[in-house]
């Protein structure tokens, strides 16, 4: 049973990157003893939950027994508040478990002293930007920016700051790796880019095991250009024989892919897929008809400056002894002679030497006609 809460002090005043302890504590009683556990997202408990009034931000902070037992105790954790909580705080929830495994998840009564006022000056502010801008593949990312006093304007120089990549910026603790300069500019080089979000900061002691706290801290998500490449197993084929695209996608992670055919002026899709985490696809189609197929592999975005695009394949379809008609319309074995079942293709061009042949061997025919008349005996009325 949560029987009180406690903020103190409950009004405090910091400035800049100053840090004021505050403790929050909770009288709790239980047949059973109230035991630390772990939630699903990997906080401990017990816990609690404050809100700046006015606002969706929130923060938190993990008790343990600081006083009397698990039966009958005080539960506590002390809080380096810093200048950017400027406001009202309250404490919105605290959640407990016991030895039996019953559950306090409980909004603190508003009797309860559960508020804490912060009046924060001069306060820290941080501008960021990402280059190049959009991110083309994997190619260096440089994260660059500048910490800064709200009301002055002054850089924050000298001061050790966080650089943190997609679950490293919200998970577990994080501890300084970087400086600003002397006019509190920053700037970090990282040579191979990816498309997770970036974050920089100024950290605090955090009260969870899982999660980092700033001062200041600012987030940004590159916008990322994919380099694609594509390569068929086969680009020569009968009707019916499938195709097999192969490729990679840079920067390394999943995405959504399509594979695409141009029919007439217009490419359209004709499979799709995701790659794997490391880039990695494959898709297959099984040409029908002869002809001359064009196909590339797309990654859509609703920015065209952001739309990933591979080179064109050509795949060539043909019956057996055939050629695709030019146009990639279909075709190639049904021009063949005996209708299509081998022979050479007649064309304009061998259309002469034919006739010219034929004309030859009809006047050799006629002439070997004469002389076997002339070489015939004369045969007399009775045979002999």
């Amino acid at each position: 049973m949560l029987m009180d809460v406690t903020v103190s002090p409950d009004a405090v005043s910091v400035a800049g990157v100053d840090l004021v302890p505050v403790t929050v504590s909770a009288h709790l009683t239980d047949d059973t003893g109230v035991v630390p556990s772990t939630e699903m997202d990997g906080t401990m408990v017990p816990s609690v939950a404050l809100r700046l009034v006015g606002s969706d931000r929130a923060d938190g902070a993990e008790l343990s027994l600081t006083a009397g037992t698990p039966q009958d105790g005080t539960w506590s954790a002390t809080i380096q508040v810093p200048s950017t909580w400027n406001g009202t705080w309250e404490v919105s929830r605290l959640v407990a478990v016991d030895a039996a495994a019953n559950r306090l998840d409980v909004d603190p009564p508003a009797s309860a002293d559960t508020t804490l006022v912060v009046t924060g000056t001069h306060r820290p502010a941080v501008t960021m930007r990402l280059s190049p801008d959009p991110l083309v593949g994997d190619g260096p990312l440089t994260v660059e920016g500048r910490f800064y006093y709200e009301d002055t304007g002054e850089g924050i120089g000298n001061q050790p700051i966080f650089f943190g990549s997609d679950n490293a910026c919200w998970e577990l603790r994080s501890e300084p790796n970087g400086t600003t300069r002397a006019d509190g500019t920053f700037s970090r080089l990282y040579p191979k880019g990816d498309p997770f979000v970036r974050c920089v900061g100024i950290v605090r002691p955090s009260n969870t095991a899982v999660a980092p706290d700033y001062i200041v801290v600012r987030t940004l998500h590159p916008r990322v250009k994919p380099i694609v490449a594509v390569k068929a197993n086969r680009t020569t084929v009968t009707p019916g024989t499938t195709v097999t695209f192969t490729g990679m996608v840079k920067p390394a992670a999943s995405w959504q892919l399509q594979l695409q055919q141009l029919q007439g002026r217009t490419w359209r899709k004709v499979a799709g897929t995701s790659s794997n985490d490391l880039g990695a696809y494959r898709m297959a189609v099984t040409p029908k008809t002869p002809g001359t197929l064009r196909y590339r592999v797309v990654i859509p975005n609703q920015d065209p400056a952001l739309v990933g695009v591979s080179e064109v394949v050509t795949v060539r379809v043909s019956t057996p002894g055939g050629e695709p008609r030019p146009d990639g319309g279909g075709g190639g074995g049904g021009g063949t002679a005996g209708g299509g079942t081998g022979g050479l293709p007649i064309t304009g061009a061998a259309t002469a030497p034919l006739v010219a042949g034929g004309a030859a061997l009809m006047i050799v025919g006629a002439g070997l006609m004469l002389l076997a008349r002339r070489r015939r005996p004369t045969q007399t009325p009775n045979g002999r």
